[in-house]
């Protein structure tokens, strides 16, 4: 029977002399490739919205409970990378209620509960525009829920406790007082 050692391993095999450590293309490839993938990540930061948050005008009584806001971006993807853009105009407008700004932009938006309706973000680059509808979110609901994902990181004990107090919130809350707005908005032109 031959003996096999770490220094008598074929390279072909992608083994290397030292045992427990993989030399290879695929490692390096790998290694590139998180590199790469950091590096354009450090790159694609959001910009920063240095203006103050944008109001609606209320074209008709509303007899909103308050308001929400949510966040507009856009992005230009006609290359490899898509890359945040500034000083982009857009308008926000649902039944009753509108407003324009200039994106990246924090908007406002009236809370009518319940009775919040579908709403629309259109924004214009270069002689094109693109509208996305927004369909309104409860957005205390989706904050409770967002507390049993924090708790699940905690492991399983975490999660089920978690869980336990999303509903127990969920169930006992006084759903009058629910904040109902938009989710944030990011619209790429190709």
């Amino acid at each position: 029977m031959q003996m096999i050692d770490a220094q008598t391993r074929p390279a072909r095999y992608g083994r290397a002399p030292i045992p427990g450590v993989w030399k290879g293309p695929l490692m390096s490839r790998i290694l590139i490739s998180f590199v790469t993938l950091s590096l354009l990540a450090a790159c694609s930061a959001p910009l920063t919205v240095n203006q103050a948050p944008v109001p609606y005008t209320a074209t008709k009584p509303l007899y909103e409970n308050g308001t929400s806001s949510f966040t507009v971006r856009v992005l230009n993807g006609s290359g490899r990378i898509a890359r945040e853009m500034s000083g982009i105009p857009c308008t926000f407008q649902g039944d009753g209620f509108q407003s324009s700004f200039v994106a990246p932009a924090v908007v406002v938006s009236p809370n009518l509960g319940p009775r919040t309706p579908v709403a629309s973000v259109t924004c214009s680059f270069e002689g094109n525009s693109q509208t996305r509808p927004l369909q309104p979110i409860n957005k205390t609901l989706q904050q409770i829920s967002g507390s049993v994902s924090t708790g699940s990181t905690v492991g399983a004990v975490g999660a089920v406790a978690g869980a336990a107090v999303a509903a127990v919130q969920s169930v006992t809350r006084k759903e009058d007082n629910d904040v109902f707005g938009y989710p944030d908005v990011e619209i790429v032109f190709q």
